[in-house]
């Protein structure tokens, strides 16, 4: 007759899948491809579960901020954050950096008239420029600060195109809707062949390009999230980043907290 000890540990044994937790990650779409590659390959060796959820930053934190039940938030910028953590909802000592970028001027595939610069954006054959809505997308912020950089914001106003997040602008270019677009690099390399990167903006014209990933405050399952977290930011995590065209800033380990 078994004993009840062993009994318990047959049962234990049986029901281990069940042990497998679940976390909620909120991710800047422009992280789609490399951290759904990141989740997969830590599902398959922890065997828990990776929910993701993907979207511009303002978006998505504005969903934390409605209550949206999120365990980890990685945004493609550092102001999103701050606004979190004002309102009382990240854990400041688990913010940490995770990935750095650059950003470019595309045109469609086919596209005749000829661009080497952004400055040529002010040319009168360019009739469209896309751009994210700065209000929400940080590649869009940090778009309309190149141009405020040249000069050029004012005088292509009435030319700009937003998107609701950076993949819409991307879309907007590869469909040939407008003469031009600013995203990141790695959203240029997804897109492959369909684009053609004319220029790549200095990083004196732009506030430094940083994803910030943290903690959410009120979530049930901080310890699975850190554990995720610290995959992202492994040398795995860091290798299928690199493959999407992301950087890894020197240094990377920690964001300090924001003043509040």
């Amino acid at each position: 007759m078994l004993s009840v000890i062993a009994i318990a540990a047959i049962v234990f044994l049986g029901t281990g899948s069940a042990l497998a937790d679940s976390i909620n990650v909120s991710a800047a779409v422009s992280t789609k491809e490399s951290i759904t590659d990141i989740a997969k390959a830590y599902e398959a060796q922890t065997h828990d579960r990776v929910n993701l959820t993907f979207g511009s930053s303002g978006q998505l934190a504005a969903q934390i901020k409605n209550g949206a039940p999120v365990d980890l938030f990685i945004s493609a910028a550092v102001k999103e954050v701050d606004d979190l953590s004002r309102a009382g909802l990240v854990d400041d000592a688990k913010r940490r950096v995770v990935a750095s970028n650059e950003l470019v001027l595309i045109v469609p595939a086919d596209a005749q008239a000829r661009m080497s610069s952004f400055e040529q954006l002010k040319n009168a054959g360019v009739k469209r420029v896309a751009v994210g809505e700065p209000k929400t997308v940080p590649a869009g912020q940090y778009a309309m600060q190149v141009l405020t950089k040249l000069h050029l914001a004012d005088e292509l106003s009435p030319r700009l195109i937003y998107g609701a997040n950076v993949r819409q602008v991307l879309d907007y270019v590869e469909r040939g809707e407008v003469s031009a677009g600013i995203v990141y690099c790695t959203d240029a390399i997804q897109a492959g062949s369909k684009v053609k990167v004319v220029a790549t903006a200095k990083a004196s014209m732009h506030e430094p390009i940083v994803y910030l990933a943290a903690i959410i405050k009120n979530s049930g399952k901080k310890a699975s999230a850190e554990k995720f977290l610290d995959y992202v930011a492994s040398d795995k995590g860091w290798s299928i980043l690199a493959a999407h065209g992301f950087t890894r800033p020197a240094g990377a380990v920690a964001a300090t907290a924001p003043s509040k």
